[in-house]
Order: structure tokens, then C-alpha cells, then sequence
């Protein structure tokens, strides 16, 4: 499914890229996606290609009809870490690299 990222915060990655919408595609689904961006982009000297994606407010889960915005917290995660067995497990996230915005399908 292809998906297309709005950026709300950081607001300093937003204002150096222009608050771009970021269209990926879904590659793991889950509780949390795994997306797969396809123009990948550079902040801070880390390369965002891959980014888990999971509901940000109670209640609210990802399927296959995000016709509208829905809120999203989105953690930039390595090449290497995406081809894993899991790559959507965040047990070992301790900060940085993350971004909260929205999700939507391509088509919503």
C-alpha cells in the first residue's frame, strides 16, 4: 500500500526540508508499519530511508483504509534494522530520530 507522511514536529527538520509530504510505500504491517520512503532524505547527518509508524493516540489503529489523516509517530530506523526478522520492534529506542505527524493512503 502506498502512504504518504505529513511532518509536524521536529520543527527544525520541517523548516530545513520545506515541510515536504513524504511518500512511501508499506513494506511490514502490523500494530506498527514499516515504510519505505521513497525519495530518501538526509537530517542531522542520518539518512531517513525507513520509518515505523504506529497510532499515536489510544484508540486509533493503522489499517488499510487511512483515508484520512491519522496522527502518527514515526522513528527513523537503520538499512540494517529494516531487513531484520523484526524490524518493527522499538524495544531498543531510547530517543532521537523520531518524528510526529500524520498518515494517510496515497489515494486518501
Amino acid at each position: 500500500m502506498r502512504v504518504v507522511l505529513k511532518l509536524s514536529d521536529p520543527w527544525d527538520m520541517g523548516e530545513s526540508l520545506g515541510w515536504p509530504q513524504i511518500a512511501g510505500v508499506v513494506v511490514k504491517e502490523g500494530e506498527s508499519w514499516l515504510i519505505e520512503i521513497d525519495q530518501p532524505f538526509e537530517y542531522g547527518g542520518v539518512e531517513y530511508r525507513f520509518v515505523v509508524v504506529q497510532a499515536r493516540h489510544v484508540g486509533k489503529v493503522l489499517n488499510d483504509s487511512v483515508s484520512e489523516d491519522l496522527p502518527c509517530n514515526m522513528t527513523r530506523i537503520a538499512s540494517e534494522r529494516a531487513a531484520s526478522e523484526d524490524p518493527c520492534d522499538l524495544s531498543w529506542w531510547r530517543g532521537g530520530h523520531a518524528m510526529i505527524g500524520s498518515i494517510t493512503s496515497e489515494a486518501g
